[in-house]
């Protein structure tokens, strides 16, 4: 393997261990940006509110600014980066142009606000996914979404001509199997049939199998975390005394060939 092919692939594990390490951070701040950007569109905010949002918009932008240069310079395919990036380059750029004419009225500028709240929610569902698809969660949050919608269905059909039901349409359905696959379970409502009480075991088993996986999942995602943080500071420990044995060596030579002098 020649030197070029060396740095290059240390080029890509950096890059794979930084998107690791930032991808749970980046997802949240995606999240919090959010109604930074909804609440001034839809409400008419004090000043004082006003003014914390700026900078907690301008901090988080200089994060996603920082993320987004140090994946553009570890990447090796620069122009393909921009392209698959383009939500990312949007929410970066955007604040750019506030200061030009074109985005000097309050239409313009609620439309530039809109455009970097489309790309954030594209950050969110890019992030969320490849965080679900690299620990295996996304299998499981299908599970639990089709066995709502079936036990809504099921539960529905089965109680909402039984005398005395509390489930008569579809929606008080969706409720109720959000509850119970939950295990919440506030009891407003519930099956008054041999068949819904039936259903209703069946989901409640369901939800304690699907969410304890989850949380298993999610203490595993920590724990490797932690893992990957101590591995970082073992190996930058080991390089240290590495360059220390190495220091002590070259001081060794120079005192022996002083005192062969």
């Amino acid at each position: 393997m020649g030197r070029s092919e060396v740095r290059a692939e240390r080029r890509r594990s950096a890059l794979e261990r930084f998107e690791r390490a930032t991808e749970l951070p980046l997802l949240v701040l995606a999240l919090i940006f959010i109604p930074l950007l909804v609440l001034p569109l839809a409400f008419d905010l004090p000043e004082a509110v006003d003014s914390t949002f700026v900078a907690l918009d301008w901090f988080i932008w200089a994060v996603f600014v920082f993320e987004y240069v140090v994946r553009f310079v570890l990447t090796d395919a620069k122009a393909r980066f921009v392209w698959r990036n383009v939500p990312d380059l949007i929410v970066i750029v955007v604040p750019f142009l506030r200061p030009l004419r074109i985005a000097r009225s309050a239409r313009a500028l609620r439309l530039l606000r809109l455009g970097r709240l489309v790309a954030l929610l594209a950050i969110v569902n890019r992030e969320a996914r490849r965080l679900l698809v690299r620990h295996g969660l996304h299998w499981a949050l299908l599970t639990i979404g089709v066995i709502v919608l079936a036990a809504a269905a099921l539960i529905t059909v089965v109680e909402e001509r039984e005398p005395g039901a509390s489930i008569r349409n579809f929606g008080d359905g969706i409720w109720w199997a959000v509850t119970t696959i939950t295990t919440v379970g506030y009891g407003d409502t519930y099956p008054v049939s041999d068949a819904g009480r039936g259903i209703a075991a069946a989901v409640m088993l369901a939800g304690i199998t699907l969410f304890g996986f989850l949380t298993a999942n999610l203490a595993t995602f920590m724990l490797e975390r932690s893992g990957h943080a101590q591995e970082s500071g073992a190996s930058g420990s080991a390089a240290i005394e590495a360059k220390l044995d190495e220091l002590l060596e070259r001081m060794s030579r120079i005192e022996s060939d002083l005192a062969r002098r």
